[in-house]
């Protein structure tokens, strides 16, 4: 069947997962999925090129050009619809607070010092891919991941209200992520190091409020 360029519509699920100084991801607890998401802002960081340009004395044009824009990183910003303490440890690089072996708070870090390692995550997310009124029959998400970045808080209101936490960010360059470590890559086993996203028949991960284990990577 051929495939047919739907509509991207809301966004479903998030998934984060830790990653070192490296860019691998780190064994052990360190995924987290979560179906509370409200919205995710995607500005691609552009410098622009030079412009020269050169006329004569009638200012009449002689010669124009125009140097390419060039390519940064992509910036973020992620409001969560939960105060998902999980969520802000991670992304963070928070202590959590726990209760028994639940984590039901966070301690929010300082600066780092100038030789510590920021803290990092790959950031995915689904949308819905509609066709007509219903998800595509044949490839029904939208998966998008940027396997490394690094977040900070936003200003957060506390109000008569439903408090949804904002958290903004910015990617790097991971040319550790490969395909993943979840077995929902790109199809053809593209090599994602900035970002990106395709089509795809394989539903979301389960939300948990809780760290889910992860395989590490090289």
């Amino acid at each position: 069947m051929a495939v047919t360029c739907g509509f991207s519509y809301g966004i479903c699920t998030i998934r984060i997962t830790r990653v070192d100084s490296r860019g691998s991801v780190i064994a052990g607890e360190n995924s987290y999925v979560t179906d509370k998401p409200v919205t995710v802002t995607l500005t691609p960081n552009i410098d622009t090129g030079n412009t020269f340009s050169l006329r004569n004395g009638c200012g009449c044009s002689l010669a124009r050009f125009k140097a390419p824009d060039t390519f940064n990183w992509f910036e973020f910003e992620f409001t969560d619809g939960s105060l998902e303490p999980i969520v802000q440890e991670f992304m963070l690089g928070a202590d959590g607070i726990v209760d028994g072996s639940d984590t039901v708070g966070v301690n929010y870090p300082g600066a780092l010092a100038c030789d510590d390692d920021e803290p990092a995550v790959a950031f995915e997310f689904w949308t819905q891919n509609v066709n007509g009124s219903a998800q595509d029959s044949t490839f029904p998400w939208f998966h998008f991941v940027f396997p490394r970045t690094v977040w900070h808080l936003c200003n957060n209101e506390f109000s008569e209200d439903i408090t949804r936490p904002v958290l903004a960010g910015f990617s790097k360059t991971n040319t550790l992520w490969g395909n993943g470590p979840y077995n929902d890559g790109p199809p053809d086993g593209t090599n994602i190091e900035e970002g990106g996203w395709w089509m795809t028949d394989q539903d979301p991960p389960t939300a948990e409020c809780a760290a889910q284990s992860v395989t590490a990577t090289a």
